[in-house]
């Protein structure tokens, strides 16, 4: 009996967690209230304070479901390698994860990218995600150099893509992302 109201609790701050991002897609993290993700879900403020006790807390809720949801496709990605066991497996991962960030998310992530400046709090989890992936960096078996250029190309192609800004267009984006994999497979670390 306790683990079904758990997996009841999970699945409805899962539904929660959900809504909130379609609220913020839809109408902006300003339209973002308790009571628009309460409606939205279905569920009474009461239920959705209990499982998200602020407008911050659910907001951190979105953002950690974010950085799970490309934790997951990570390592699914590193767990299906064509070279496992090679220097550069994890920064290829990280390059197809990020290749695999839905239209969605990126809607959802450049929606609340506009609050960071105003509410780095909300991100902290994000830093120390990014730290853990830097370690993964360092014993990658690439030149940490190398390996850097190749994850800040990685990201700036999805950023890109994602605002609409000086994204390459095919045939040149599929070149880049070959370049960036061929990259991956000759620039082992320097002994």
């Amino acid at each position: 009996m306790a683990a079904n109201n758990k997996s009841k609790r999970s699945t409805t701050g899962e539904l929660l967690l959900r809504s909130a991002s379609q609220v913020v897609i839809d109408e902006g993290v300003e339209a973002l209230t308790l009571d628009a993700v309460a409606q939205k879900a279905g569920v009474s403020k009461g239920g959705l304070l209990y499982h998200f006790p602020s407008k911050d807390a659910l907001m951190q809720g979105m953002v950690e479901q974010l950085i799970q949801d490309f934790e997951t496709a990570l390592q699914a990605e590193y767990d299906q390698d064509d070279a496992p066991g090679t220097p550069g497996q994890w920064v290829r991962a990280y390059i197809r994860a990020s290749l695999q960030i839905s239209k969605q998310s990126l809607a959802l992530i450049a929606r609340l990218s506009s609050i960071a400046a105003n509410s780095p709090h909300l991100f902290e989890s994000a830093h120390t995600y990014q730290q853990q992936w830097q370690q993964r960096i360092e014993t990658d078996g690439l030149d940490q150099t190398q390996a850097a250029l190749i994850l800040l190309a990685s990201d700036g192609l999805w950023l890109s893509e994602m605002f609409h800004v000086g994204a390459p267009e095919e045939p040149l984006r599929t070149q880049v992302l070959e370049a960036l994999f061929a990259m991956t497979r000759v620039a082992t670390k320097s002994t």
